[in-house]
Formats: C-alpha cells, sequence, structure tokens
C-alpha cells in the first residue's frame, strides 16, 4: 500500500469516527501519548454506568416478583417469567463488570504498587486494630516521603488537552447515563480499581438474593406445572436463569479472591513492617528498645 492510499484510508476513518460519536473523545482515544489513559477512563465510566443500570435492573426484578406474588397463577407466572428476563439482562452486566475489572487492574498496575504492610508483636500481646492502623498509615506516609515511586511519563502539553478535553465529553456521556459521581471515583488512577471492586461486591450480594427468589420462583412453577400434568416450561426456564446467575457468582468470587494477588496473579509484595505491639515501637537499628538493661561500667 501506497503512502497516499494509507493517509486516504487515515482521513476516512476519521470522518467516519466523527460521525459515529463525539469528536474530542476520538481524538483523544486515539492520541499516541493520551490514547491508553483515555481508553481505560473510558472503561471505567462504563462500568460505573453498567453497575447502576444492573442494580436497578435488579431491583425491578425484585418489584415485579413482589407484585406477583398476590395475583392469580396466570399473572404470577407472567410476573415470574418477567422478572427473569430482568434478572438476566442483569446477570450480563454484573458479567462485563467482573471482565471490565479484570482488563482494567491489568492495564493499570500502578494502583497495586503499596504492597501488604505486616505487623509484627509479641506473643503476649498486641495494641488495638485502630493503632496499628495508625501506626502503618505514619510509615506509608514516611515511606512515601523518603521513597517516592517513579513517576508515570508526563504527557506532552499537547496530549495533556487532548486528554482534558475528551474528559469533559466523557463527563458529560456519563451524566446522562446517571453515572457522573461514581464515574469519578471510578477513574481514578490510584483508587478507582479499588472502588470498582466494592461495586462489584455489592453486585454479587444482589446477584445472590436474585438467585435465591428466582429458586424459589422457579419451585412454585414446577408446583403448577405438576399439579396441570403441564410441561414445566416457566420452571425450567426461570432455573436456567438461576444457574446462570449461580455460575456469575462463582466467577466473582474467584474473581475478587485473586485480588489478594498482584495484578499478574503472583503474591503481593510485602511492602514494610509495623510494631503491633502494646507498647512503644522498638528502637531502629538494635532491634528492642530494654529499659531494665544496665549500661556497662567504664
Amino acid at each position: 500500500m501506497t503512502s497516499e492510499q494509507l493517509l486516504a484510508a487515515g482521513q476516512e476513518a476519521a470522518d467516519d469516527a466523527l460521525e459515529a460519536g463525539p469528536e474530542a473523545i476520538m481524538a483523544g482515544a486515539a492520541d499516541s501519548e493520551a490514547g491508553p489513559a483515555v481508553l481505560a477512563d473510558l472503561l471505567a465510566h462504563e462500568l460505573a454506568a453498567g453497575h447502576r443500570l444492573m442494580l436497578r435492573l435488579a431491583a425491578a426484578a425484585d418489584a415485579v416478583l413482589d407484585w406477583g406474588a398476590d395475583e392469580p397463577a396466570a399473572e404470577r407466572s407472567a410476573a415470574e417469567l418477567a422478572a427473569g428476563r430482568l434478572a438476566a439482562a442483569a446477570s450480563r452486566l454484573m458479567e462485563q463488570l467482573r471482565q471490565g475489572l479484570v482488563a482494567l487492574r491489568r492495564f493499570r498496575p500502578e494502583s497495586d504498587n503499596d504492597g501488604v504492610w505486616i505487623a509484627l508483636s509479641w506473643l503476649d500481646g498486641r495494641c488495638s486494630q485502630e493503632e496499628v492502623e495508625r501506626r502503618a498509615a505514619a510509615a506509608k506516609a514516611a515511606k512515601a516521603a523518603n521513597d517516592p515511586a517513579p513517576a508515570s511519563p508526563a504527557l506532552s502539553q499537547r496530549a495533556q488537552l487532548a486528554r482534558a478535553l475528551a474528559a469533559e465529553e466523557a463527563a458529560e456521556l456519563a451524566a446522562a447515563a446517571r453515572a457522573g459521581t461514581q464515574a469519578v471515583a471510578a477513574a481514578d488512577k490510584r483508587a478507582g480499581t479499588g472502588f470498582l471492586a466494592r461495586l462489584f461486591a455489592h453486585e454479587l450480594g444482589t446477584s445472590h438474593a436474585l438467585m435465591m427468589r428466582l429458586t424459589g420462583s422457579a419451585h412454585a412453577a414446577l408446583d403448577r406445572a405438576t399439579a396441570a400434568a403441564a410441561e414445566p416450561k416457566a420452571a425450567l426456564g426461570l432455573a436456567a436463569i438461576a444457574a446462570r446467575l449461580g455460575d456469575r457468582f462463582r466467577r466473582g468470587l474467584l474473581t475478587l479472591a485473586s485480588f489478594a494477588a498482584g495484578p499478574d496473579g503472583t503474591p503481593r509484595k510485602v511492602t514494610g513492617l509495623v510494631w503491633g505491639g502494646p507498647e512503644a515501637a522498638p528502637t531502629a537499628g538494635h532491634g528492642v528498645d530494654r529499659p531494665d538493661l544496665v549500661p556497662a561500667a567504664g
């Protein structure tokens, strides 16, 4: 392919992109410097928006089941099937968050660079958990001041402008998706992955409750089909959706468990040690501070 053909193809691709979406987002996503960061932010926004929609669909499924509980058999069956369809859509959104969370964590491994801190103490006691956390926070602050993490390569002024313009349009889209506040938190470079992990844990709890309710509805539908000597089509459909929710829960649990390790699946490194004993911290240099020791004569 000649250089002229490549230029023509690139211009055509740019024209197509501008017709399909916001100009600043398209330009930022395709930028050689800002593109990866822009795309990561957009993914975080999508995950936050999908999370809110998943919870709304799950709540709607619950409401439909509540409504159908007091209705005659025919209306109750229709309500259960409608709730099942809502639950199936919610489960797909939950899987979207799970896969997106894994992808974002691999793309932003710096969010896991803190590692783990280990508290040491004597066998005969330790201080309160609040004191351990206070000491760990002080140790982290001292480490950050004395041994700062290497900074990522700074974007050029042009790339910074491209990212800023893309962020403005992305914020407008997030607000339109009713996820503006959570989208900002999800896109945070340091804390966003942890925030999304908490959202996913909420989804797992919601999914479990919905799975159990649909399982009960499947039992009821099976009872009605047995009493009428009819094919249990509704029961089978509800059971299939309940099984799908259970499988998504299992995958999600494994995903969250893997977060105890680093982004590449290996155990997290030990960043530092903090004293967790009830007394003051031992002195540095020669180990434990022993006030009962008598100085040597001379």
